[in-house]
């Protein structure tokens, strides 16, 4: 099982509610960004695997899933008569405010930048917090949302009101599946009788009102996907939007290729400045980016700033065993023999591995 099972009861909905949660494998003092999935008994565990898989990539993520109850009630925000039990989407997002948030605050080591994905009614679900408690989140992802709901009449709704709404500093990523019957196409899908492309009938034109509205303050993109289906378009679309909303993020040594006049550290710091401001709060590079960029440096010769790299983490983390191993690579590299060794000792008295104690055995072995 990936990540826990939380319970948090919600005086609001008058039920327990199960979250699973996953939280980082990284330094103990660190705090994470947190991505809240709707479906989560659907959508957590892929979620997780896109974030572990694109680690340094994107920004380590605590990630949410909230599981359904009455999924009907709780994912849509207004009452329709031909749907029934519907109509519960604000005492849900009350529930998310007033209790969710501050237990999951409370419990885990989060940092003030949230994200809210949904898909399908999850997405109508992720629209009504962009319009009506955009407060509450820092970016949104709506995969094929459902804003067919209520004949159009909620969507349309919801975009008069949107020149009035303070988006500065908001993301949004939508993205649209491919539901359009054979024979037509984007410009030609609006004729469909069938029922078969509410969905797009509805999101298409959303997309379109953005365009031309060009909203001030929100940094937004959309993306359709013409080999998947409404069932099938979820992983792409998480994927797609997570590598949207943070591609300013990733820091490497391929940007230094072919200028060797750049100094990596001082460039790492004004690029975390950027970052930083990008997401409200002070970021920091971890102590993998770090130890990774020391060996890069030492690949590119570059010894002086490849030593600040990884004297910087055995300083930070003064009982990481990784830390004073790497150190000892870079004593080994530059023949200081001995200097190795009391690294490599160091790190053995913090934590026994095989590789490293073969390290420093082979150099008490030389002559």
């Amino acid at each position: 099982m990936i990540g826990t099972t939380d319970i948090v009861y919600s005086k609001i909905l008058n039920e327990k509610r199960v979250v699973l949660v996953h939280v980082p494998h990284g330094d103990k003092d660190q705090r994470y960004p947190v991505l809240y999935i709707l479906d989560g008994e659907d959508h957590f565990q892929s979620a997780v695997a896109i974030d572990e898989q694109l680690s340094g990539v994107l920004p380590d993520l605590i990630i949410v899933g909230i599981t359904n109850t009455v999924r009907e009630r709780d994912l849509t925000p207004t009452v329709v008569s031909t749907q029934g039990g519907s109509g519960g989407g604000e005492h849900f997002m009350d529930f998310i405010e007033k209790e969710l948030m501050p237990y999951i605050d409370s419990h885990y080591p989060t940092a003030p930048y949230r994200v809210l994905s949904g898909h399908s009614l999850g997405g109508l679900t992720v629209m009504n917090a962009f319009f009506n408690h955009n407060t509450l989140f820092n970016a949104y992802i709506a995969i094929d949302p459902s804003l067919w709901w209520d004949g159009q009449q909620w969507i349309k709704k919801q975009e008069a009101g949107l020149p009035k709404l303070d988006l500065k500093n908001k993301s949004l990523f939508v993205a649209i599946a491919n539901n359009i019957p054979a024979g037509l196409d984007t410009n030609t899908v609006q004729n469909d009788k069938s029922g078969m492309s509410l969905v797009t009938q509805a999101v298409l034109p959303f997309v379109h009102y953005l365009k031309d509205q060009k909203p001030k303050g929100l940094r937004w993109a959309y993306k359709f996907y013409p080999t998947e289906r409404h069932g099938t378009v979820e992983l792409a679309a998480e994927y797609d939007a997570l590598h949207y909303l943070f591609d300013y993020y990733h820091f490497g040594t391929v940007q230094f290729v072919g200028h060797p006049e750049l100094d990596e550290d001082s460039v790492m710091e004004a690029h975390f400045k950027l970052v930083s401001e990008r997401l409200g709060y002070k970021a920091s590079p971890t102590e993998d980016l770090i130890n990774e960029m020391g060996y890069d440096c030492m690949a590119m010769h570059k010894m002086t700033v490849a030593y600040k790299f990884f004297k910087r983490n055995v300083d930070n983390y003064p009982n990481d065993a990784n830390a004073y191993d790497s150190l000892g690579d870079y004593y080994n590299d530059t023949g200081d023999k001995q200097k190795a060794i009391d690294a490599y000792a160091k790190s053995l008295s913090l934590h026994e591995t095989a590789d490293t104690r073969r390290k420093m055995e082979g150099l008490k072995g030389k002559k």
